[in-house]
């Protein structure tokens, strides 16, 4: 028998709008291919049943196969990590229900032919496709990407027409409007357990991914004003990613999101915090974690550095702001137990 390992994290999506993670993997040795007659078969009516007619090529089966994919699947949206080896097959069956598709390649490459030709997707690159149409497709060995699927009415309900789905779009992770999908497609990662439980920002969510695919597609300028909850949760998640780095501040993380900074700010104006003063208290936050780790080893001053406090007497201020002692008296009373 092949190693299959299909395990679904929280239960599968219901038209109540509960949310599901989802986990599947496969390792398959080149006689377990060249054995098994449908080895594809668990991809029917999961995340990735719009590909059809999914085969392994006859010069990669000696270095057998190898998929793994995690993600979160809710209001019709999937977004999911794979890793793939080499890979044929049919993408689209000619039917209205089939999802548009958005693939960003990190390494490996795919390439896509339909009826109006042929595109390939390097790595750093997104495609988006419409599967109402079918694609032939192969996929390059080693093969890492991040995979969007959203309902096809979704995203017809943001463009002006739906000429735009007539051919495949290819767009660099250096666009705006891509860097803001990536970011944005963390986000949804890092708050999944709370998207469940909410089915109003599920819904958000579907609505704006589908947004930004549209605005691509029609080729306008990326504008998520209509969207300030999600550009806030994309500004948290680069934030996050990025705390320790000096240079962190409004016009990086506008330019990361590919908004502008005036747009991140009014974003963020019906918060508790402004954008620097999450970055601040991400960093105040970081430097407790590390001064409990590291105790008396490490003095304060160096940990101060290695925040970005501007001097150890701003640090020390910050502390006491926010944990009520100096970071000696607080480390103190956390070695001697008085803190949990």
């Amino acid at each position: 028998m092949s190693d299959r390992k299909v395990m679904r994290v929280r239960d599968g999506l219901s038209s109540s709008g509960e949310g599901a993670g989802f986990k599947t993997a496969m390792n398959l040795t080149a006689c377990q291919i060249q054995r098994e007659k449908n080895i594809f078969r668990e991809w029917e009516g999961g995340p990735f049943a719009h590909l059809t007619k999914v085969s392994i090529p006859h010069l990669a089966i000696g270095n057998g196969f190898k998929f793994a994919a995690s993600g979160q699947s809710f209001d019709e949206l999937m977004s999911a990590k794979v890793y793939c080896d080499a890979l044929t097959g049919i993408s689209g069956k000619q039917n209205e229900q089939d999802p548009i598709v958005a693939d960003f390649v990190s390494s490996g490459w795919l390439e896509f032919t339909g009826k109006k030709g042929t595109s390939r997707v390097e790595p750093g690159q997104l495609c988006i496709r419409d599967t109402s149409a079918p694609w032939e497709f192969s996929c390059g060995p080693e093969a890492r990407l991040h995979v969007v699927t959203i309902p096809r009415q979704s995203l017809l309900a943001h463009l002006r027409s739906g000429q735009a789905l007539n051919t495949s779009f290819v767009a660099d992770a250096g666009t705006p409007e891509v860097r803001f999908l990536l970011n944005f497609l963390e986000a949804i990662e890092r708050s999944s357990e709370a998207l469940d439980r909410s089915t109003p920002a599920q819904g958000m969510a579907s609505d704006a991914c589908a947004a930004v695919l549209a605005r691509m597609l029609s080729g306008l300028p990326n504008d998520m004003t209509a969207f300030p909850n999600v550009t806030v949760e994309a500004a948290k998640s680069f934030i996050a990613k990025n705390i320790d780095t000096v240079d962190l501040a409004p016009p990086m993380i506008a330019q990361a999101l590919g908004v502008s900074v005036r747009t991140l700010h009014r974003s963020f104006a019906e918060t508790e915090d402004s954008v620097m003063a999450l970055v601040r208290r991400r960093r105040l936050q970081e430097a407790h974690d590390d001064l409990l780790k590291t105790g008396s080893a490490v003095g304060v001053s160096e940990i101060a550095a290695r925040w970005h406090f501007s001097d150890a007497s701003h640090f020390i201020r910050q502390f006491k702001s926010s944990y009520g002692d100096s970071p000696a008296a607080y480390l103190r009373r956390f070695q001697q137990g008085e803190l949990t």
